[in-house]
């Protein structure tokens, strides 16, 4: 009897056990169902990126097209091999009739001084015209570089250690996208709030409109010659939008490019990390010495190529 009502508990204690592992794994099953519905499925393009300057930099490059700076055709390909420049694309007439225009808004800005007294704030819009014209007709000129620059650039990069994963792959393109989007963002916020000070709260309205007033005082050098009107004030808006663009462009063009080079110097300082407790042979050394040169000339490359942007961004 004893061992009758033994093994009665035994199977009743193995019967509990099958349901409670039957329930266990019920709910495990559905945690894991639910799991697999919240993740995305990772695609093909998620491990297409070569980690090269080229792709990173594109979005910058698309941009900055918007707002006619760098007229390089193929800143979309998957290699720098698409990249052209044409004096007969649309992105080329495109920089040109935006050249013009900031030409044409130099010489109202000069007249207007001209018959005004002369001192640090009639000057101001001078400096700044001067300084976007300058830095516009670089953009131009770096244009017709761009294609052969990237070409040297990426036979550098192909000499590089190469990443370990797709995830340090894809980390350039991020850090690029993310520094530029923030300061980008940055600047439209600074852009607006002061569109917003002026339009609310100028004690001096010179219409009686506040959105008039502010258009008018924004194109005023042009409003000194022809008499005012809605379309022209909004096509001197959208000129001060362009002008101030590129004022901020000119600091988020070196980043990335700075970013660009040092991410070549740190690849190859991983990689002398990574071997200098291990005996390594004559070769590796002086394959390391050579491309630190490589990447040098390149630095003295790209540092001729935008040293008229630098100048005037300093």
């Amino acid at each position: 009897m004893r061992q009758l009502k033994e093994r009665n508990q035994c199977n009743r204690s193995v019967r509990h056990l099958k349901i409670q592992g039957k329930i266990w794994l019920k709910n495990l099953r559905s945690g894991l169902d639910q799991i697999r519905e919240s993740q995305v499925r990772g695609t093909r393009n998620n491990f297409l990126h070569d980690g090269s300057f080229h792709e990173a930099v594109a979005p910058v490059l698309a941009v900055a097209q918007c707002f006619c700076l760098m007229p390089v055709s193929g800143i979309g390909a998957p290699t720098y091999r698409g990249l052209s420049f044409s004096r007969r694309s649309w992105r080329f007439w495109y920089s040109s009739l935006y050249l013009c225009s900031t030409s044409v808004d130099l010489a109202f800005s000069i007249r207007r001084v001209a018959h005004s007294v002369l001192d640090v704030r009639s000057v101001e819009p001078i400096v700044f015209h001067v300084s976007i014209l300058i830095a516009s007709w670089q953009f131009l000129n770096l244009a017709q570089l761009w294609p052969g620059l990237m070409r040297h650039w990426a036979a550098v990069e192909r000499r590089l250690p190469g990443y370990s994963c797709c995830l340090q792959r894809a980390r350039p393109a991020r850090r690029l996208k993310m520094v530029a989007f923030v300061l980008l963002a940055v600047s439209l916020m600074e852009h607006l709030l002061s569109i917003i000070s002026v339009v609310y709260y100028d004690f001096c309205p010179r219409r009686k409109d506040p959105v008039e007033s502010y258009l008018h005082g924004t194109s005023a050098q042009l409003f000194e010659v022809f008499p005012y009107s809605n379309w022209l004030a909004w096509l001197g808006k959208i000129q001060n939008v362009l002008l101030t663009f590129g004022w901020s462009y000119m600091d988020i063009f070196l980043m990335m490019l700075g970013m660009g080079l040092s991410e070549m110097l740190a690849r190859l300082n991983r990689s002398l990390e990574q071997q200098v407790r291990q005996p390594m042979p004559e070769a590796y050394w002086t394959w390391s010495r050579t491309l630190y040169r490589s990447i040098v000339e390149l630095i003295r490359e790209v540092d001729d190529a935008v040293s008229g942007i630098m100048l005037i961004s300093f």
